[in-house]
C-alpha cells in the first residue's frame, strides 16, 4: 500500500491519496485538486473512492470538483449529510465562505468495508466532533485515517454545531482500546502511533 499526504489544505488540513495496484482512494478533499491531479497523472491508477471523514469545510470544500473530475461518488457516513448541507454546521459560514456541499453521496455505516487493491479498510463510526465522523482502519497494515477525531497531539473540537462531548469521549475510549501499534493519519498534522499518544 502507498500513501501520499498533501498537507496544504484549507486550515492546514490533510488530503490523503491511498493506492494499491490499479486502485486509488482519496481521503478528505480540503486540498485544491490541481496538486492532486498533477500527482495522480503520474500514476496508472483509477480513483475508486472519494471518502470524507466528516463534513467540515476544511475537509469537504473541493468535494464537488473531485466528483466531477473522477466521475465517482463521494462516501460519507449517513449521519453526516446534515452537516454537509448546513453552512453553520460545516463551518463554512464561520470562516466567511458559506457553502452547501449538497451532492450525491454513498452512505456508509459502522463496520462497512472499503477495499483498495488488496487492502480492506473498516469504517469505524466515531461521532463527537460531528455526528457522522468516521475513521478508516486497515488492520492488515495497522494504519488508520482519523480525520478530526484524534491528532498526534490533541483531539477534535466539540463546540461546533452538532458537536457532542459525551460522544467524543466514547469514541476516544474506543480508539484507546485498539492495537497500540496502529499508526494514525489525522486530518491535521503529522502521523503518529497510538502507542506514542497513549503511553
Amino acid at each position: 500500500m502507498n500513501i501520499k499526504t498533501f498537507s496544504n489544505g484549507l486550515l492546514d488540513s490533510n488530503t490523503y491519496v491511498v493506492w494499491d495496484k490499479k486502485e486509488c482512494m482519496i481521503v478528505d478533499m480540503g486540498v485544491n485538486p490541481n496538486e492532486v491531479i498533477a500527482f495522480l497523472n503520474n500514476l496508472d491508477v483509477r480513483v475508486k473512492y472519494l471518502v470524507l471523514t466528516h463534513g467540515h469545510i476544511d475537509h469537504s470544500h473541493y468535494v464537488g470538483d473531485y466528483i466531477n473530475l473522477y466521475q465517482t461518488d463521494a462516501i460519507c457516513h449517513e449521519d453526516e449529510h446534515k452537516v454537509l448541507i448546513d453552512e453553520e454546521a460545516n463551518v463554512s459560514k464561520l470562516v466567511g465562505y458559506p457553502c452547501l456541499y449538497d451532492y450525491e453521496y454513498k452512505f456508509v455505516r459502522n463496520d462497512d468495508t472499503i477495499t483498495v487493491g488488496d487492502y480492506e479498510f473498516k469504517v469505524l463510526h466515531m461521532p463527537g466532533h460531528t455526528p457522522g465522523c468516521i475513521c478508516l482502519l486497515c488492520e492488515k497494515e495497522k494504519i488508520m485515517f482519523t480525520g478530526d477525531v484524534l491528532f498526534a497531539q490533541g483531539i477534535g473540537r466539540t463546540d461546533f454545531k452538532y458537536g457532542n462531548q459525551v460522544q467524543m469521549i466514547d469514541s476516544l475510549n474506543k480508539i484507546r482500546k485498539l492495537d497500540r501499534g496502529i499508526t494514525i493519519y489525522p486530518g491535521h498534522g503529522e502521523s503518529a502511533t497510538l502507542k506514542s499518544i497513549y503511553e
